[in-house]
Formats: structure tokens, sequence, C-alpha cells
């Protein structure tokens, strides 16, 4: 059961008031009927009752039955239940829907994998990514009840086609899948008048049941693996679509199950997955469907391509399992072709948000792991021993508890006593860890880190996040030109705020902000000396560093030497240059110059830098 096109998914009738009272009647008869849909799913399968609506729901779904994966509800319209006809099918219907908890796509990461391999099996149709990967998703979970019996859709579809389901491309081609998937003759699902002419409309260029055959076979060669077949099936239906199609059929599916689960942001384990980067392939060259292997055969038993694994298939030394030469796509998708799929799932994501987890989940492990910030300590009291408490000492001093215990008569000098107090100085006193006030270039002369991996960029986050997790504050500034500055306006604990601080990028001139070294460290309302807290300057760039120190004479001249002094935390210019080149650098005074040779040795030199500052002990 496929989500409808929504450019072309018709209005639905507003229920009469007799479908509405046959509506409520059917609520207890379903509900009944969920204990066996679970079991169709094993004896363990449990979810909460599904939400049945007697009225149809505001605003409209489209569909008469939806799987909610943020609230993990299903959700059946009771009104177009009726008006179709499918009273009798409650448990297929509903056990269909909890397929899409259980095993398709069962949780965020997985839906999003199968959009990103559909849409790059789909080439250059993005708009039809979210009923495509919904189409793999219903073949899967309807062939697995239907082959299993545990719960029979074939009825269902046929109900459906009674009443007049869409005989578009799409649809035509599940329906003739389904056939051929569950041995059933031609024409039972997917009608009389569709299957083998050349020429149809909607864009169909070829035969159909070739297109169907082909589809069931990768059903069946993917049956546990989910996002494995997705990319090969989005292929298919590309193919069988022919000119490229800028929205969907027309009456396409117009009654069948929606999805209406949101993906909110990125799911973890996407930014160091390289296989997502290979090319999906064409069933027809895929050796798990044309040879009905296993998918943990090897892409190099195959004869297939031996640059190209087909998806799902198991390791191969052709697909790189780990980052290696950071700053190449090949080493897995980029914050951009993420963003893409995202949008394509019709998901409000910016480019920027996606790239601030993307680069989250890569500094992970590059993060200082178990840092301690000591803070100043204090001398504490610990209480000692009993005592005589004698006539002359301070009365406030007794121990009335201990006193009566030693006798009911109180006698002062005798059975009096106090507590010994002592005072534990502490073993060791360190100070707070060193804030972070950090500087990245993003001149034209640095790659765009929203769109490819840049390993400046990547530096910054991790020099960042582990000074946050050492307790640190950080601020963040991204520069360019003379305009070009984006800031966090300030130090925060927040690191949301400090990774999309550093996702700006203006790729125009190189001016350094030294305005804001000024402002933050030298003006009045400093920050250190209001706070006590020491700061380390840092500044990720390139030659462009020299703009941070103008010459003898001009009015900023000495302002970098300033603020290093006021900040209290040492500085540190951590530059893409030969270290030939820094023969040729202005006089930087007291700030540490580190030269790196490739942008790439920016992220182990950060991870190390990172440690040294505040790293604690382990």
């Amino acid at each position: 059961m496929t989500a409808p096109y929504a450019p072309d998914l018709p209005a639905q009738a507003q229920p009469s008031a007799a479908q509405q009272s046959a509506a409520e009647l059917l609520v207890e008869p379903w509900l009944a009927a969920w204990p066996a849909a679970l079991a169709a799913w094993g004896p363990t399968t449990r979810l909460a009752a599904p939400v049945f609506h007697t009225t149809p729901p505001t605003p409209a779904i489209g569909s008469f039955a939806w799987f909610d994966g943020g609230r993990v509800q299903v959700h059946i319209d009771l009104t177009w239940i009726v008006r179709d006809g499918l009273e009798d099918h409650a448990v297929a219907i509903l056990a269909h829907e909890i397929g899409h908890h259980v095993m398709a796509p069962a949780d965020a990461r997985t839906r999003v994998i199968v959009a990103h391999r559909v849409r790059l099996g789909l080439i250059d149709a993005p708009t039809l990514v979210p009923i495509v990967a919904n189409l793999w998703h219903d073949l899967l979970i309807n062939d697995r009840l239907q082959r299993t019996g545990t719960a029979r859709l074939a009825p269902v579809w046929q109900r459906l086609r009674a009443v007049g389901l869409s005989s578009d491309p799409l649809m035509s081609l599940v329906m003739r899948a389904n056939e051929v998937l569950w041995d059933l003759p031609p024409g039972t699902l997917v009608g009389e008048s569709v299957g083998r002419s050349p020429a149809q409309d909607g864009g169909v260029t070829a035969d159909l049941e070739t297109y169907a055959q082909l589809t069931a076979r990768v059903v069946r060669a993917y049956r546990r693996d989910v996002s494995g077949g997705a990319g090969g099936v989005a292929a298919v239906a590309r193919t069988l679509l022919g000119t490229a199609p800028t929205g969907g059929p027309s009456g396409a599916a117009a009654g069948t199950c929606a999805d209406v689960t949101a993906t909110t942001g990125l799911p973890q384990g996407l930014a160091s997955d390289p296989t997502l980067m290979s090319d999906p392939v064409h069933p027809l060259r895929d050796p798990v469907v044309m040879q009905g292997l296993a998918p943990e055969l090897e892409p190099a038993d195959s004869g297939a391509n031996p640059t190209m694994a087909p998806a799902g298939a198991g390791p191969s030394a052709s697909v790189p399992q780990a980052h290696g030469t950071y700053g190449s796509s090949k080493d897995g998708p980029t914050p951009a072709d993420l963003a893409a799929t995202l949008a394509a799932m019709g998901e409000q994501v910016s480019l920027e948000q996606v790239a601030a987890s993307w680069y989250r989940e890569l500094a992970a492990p590059l993060l200082v792991r178990f840092p301690v910030s000591e803070l100043p300590a204090s001398p504490e009291s610990v209480l000692g021993g009993l005592e005589i408490w004698d006539v002359g000492e301070d009365l406030s001093l007794i121990d009335w508890s201990a006193t009566v215990t030693a006798s009911p008569v109180v006698v002062p000098g005798i059975t009096t006593r106090q507590r010994e107090v002592h005072t534990d100085e502490p073993r060791q006193l360190t100070t707070r860890p060193v804030d972070l006030d950090l500087y990245v270039d993003s001149s034209g002369s640095m790659p765009d880190g929203r769109r490819t991996l840049a390993p400046i960029t990547l530096a910054g986050v991790v020099l960042a996040l582990s000074a946050l997790r050492a307790g640190a504050s950080v601020q963040v500034t991204v520069w360019s030109g003379k305009s070009d500055v984006a800031s966090t306006g300030g130090f925060t604990r927040d690191a949301n705020v400090v990774l999309l601080g550093l996702m700006a990028f203006f790729g125009g001139g190189t001016q350094f902000p030294l305005h804001l070294l000024r402002s933050t460290h030298l003006a009045e309302s400093a920050r250190a000396p209001r706070t006590g807290r020491s700061t380390h300057i840092a500044v990720i760039s390139d030659s462009g560093i020299s703009t941070m120190f103008p010459p003898a004479g001009s009015d900023d001249a000495g302002l970098a030497a300033q603020a290093l002094a006021a900040a209290g935390g040492g500085g540190s210019l951590i530059l893409n240059i030969d270290p030939a080149w820094r023969d040729h650098l202005p006089e930087t005074g007291d700030y540490d110059v580190y030269s790196v040779r490739d942008q790439a040795d920016l992220v182990p030199f950060a991870s190390d830098f990172a440690r040294r500052w505040w790293g604690g002990r382990s």
C-alpha cells in the first residue's frame, strides 16, 4: 500500500451520515482484530493500540491507513474503509501498517538510507522519491505477510481494484509484481487492460511484464535487506516511466496507505557510511537478483562491475569501509548529498543543520575521550571521634545525643561529650578549563564545508566540541572579507549553536576581523576581566593570516598581541602552508604557529591540540 502522489491526489468526498455511523460501529471489531494483526509479526510484537478515526482527520492525510513513526502509532480512517468496502480486511490492513514499524523501514536511519538509494536510482526524478521509497517498503511488507500466510493482502488489492484503483504505470508495476510473487493469474490485481502494450498513457515505453518480473526478483532477493534493493527498484521504475517526470503520474494510488513520518534532522551513522555513495546497480546487472544468490555474496565473485558493489552486498575491497582521504566523496555522502535526500523526502531541514549533524558524527571519534576538569578545591570539615567537654568551653560544642547516650544524668566535665572536627586540606588545586575563542577562515581559498568534507571545518568542530566536553565555553567566528563575518555572538556552552556557527561560508576575499578581537578581549566590557576566566585564541587559516597582523603605523598594529595578553590563555595559529613559507609570515608575537602541508592533516592535528589544552586526565 503506497502513499499517493501528492500533486495529483484527488480530494476525498466528505462521508455521509450513514458512513460515519457505520464507521463508529467498526471501532470495536477492528480493535478486536488488533491482536491477530500483531501476531502476524510474531508472538513478541508489541505496539500501542491503533487510533481509529470516525471522522476524516484534519488536515486530510489522503489515505485510509497510515503509520506515524514519530508517535509509533497506527492510524485508520474508518469512514474511508466503509466507503471502499474494506470492512472485512481488518487484520490485513492493520498488519500491513505494523509492518512499517517492524520491517520496512523500521527506523529513521533505514528510512533515510532507502530514500537516498531511491534518489540515486531515479537519477533525475527527485519528486518521486517518497512514492517509490514507500512502494518498495510496501512490496516487502505485503510479500512477507502473503508468503507466510499470516495475512492475505491480495483480497485487499482486488477490492481496491473493484472500486477504481488507479492503473498508472507505477501502480501497475506493483500490482503485476505482486501477481508474480503470489502466483496469481495475470490480471487478478493489475486488471485486464494493462500489462503488455508497448506504449500506453503515463509514459510506459516498454513491456510492463519484463519490469514486473524483474521487480519481483528484487523483492525476493532482498527480502531480508530493506535498504539493499531500494536503488534497483528505483532504477526499474525510472526506466518504466521513460522521459523525465516532473511530478507523479495522474490519478496514482488514491486511497492507499500513506507515510506521515517526519525525520527530525540527520540520523546517526549516515555520515560515516561510504557505501551510500556507490551507484545503484540495475537489477539486470545485480548477481544477487539475477542468480538468486544470497545478499552476502562478494561482488568480486559475481563478475559484476568491480568498482560498484550491489547495494546491500557484503563488504568489498573496492568499497571503502571507513574514511580514508578526507575531502573525497568516495568516503561517504557529503552534507549536500544527504540534504538533497532529506529535501526529496519533504523534510524541512536546512543544509547548515544537516552539515552540523554530519560533522558532529565525524568528529566524535576524534574528541578527547575522558576529559577531567578539576576546579579549585576548598578545605572540608571532617568529623572525628568523641571527647570530654569541660566547663569553660563553648557550650555550642556539646554533642547532646552522645552526652545523653553516655549517661541520663548530665554531669559537666564527666558525662558531657563533644565531637572532634578536623580540617581536610585538598591534595591538589587545578585551574578551570581554558575557554576557546575560535576563528575559522572561509575565504575563497577554502572549501565549502557544507557541500564537501572540508578538513578545516572538521578541525574546527573537533577543537570546539573537545573544549565544550572539557567544560569550557566557546565563541566561533567564521570570516572572509571585511564584511563577511559570522559569529556566535559571544561565548556559549550550547553545542548546537557552536556547530551551526561553524557551518557558515562566504568564499570571498580575506580580511581578518580584528574588530572582534578588540571587542572580545580589549573593550571595557571585555570578557576576561569580567569573568576571571582565561581564553585561548585559535585561528585556522592559510596565508590569509597576514591580515591579522597589520604593519607598524596602521590603526590596528599590535592589536592581536594586545588581545592575546588580555585573553590570558595563549594563542595558536593553525595554518595550511608550506613550512618554508613561515619565514614570510609577519611578526606573530607570542602566538604559537603550526604549519600543515595538507588540509587533511588538520584533522589529526586538531585532535592532538585539543587533547593538549583540554584533555585533562584520563
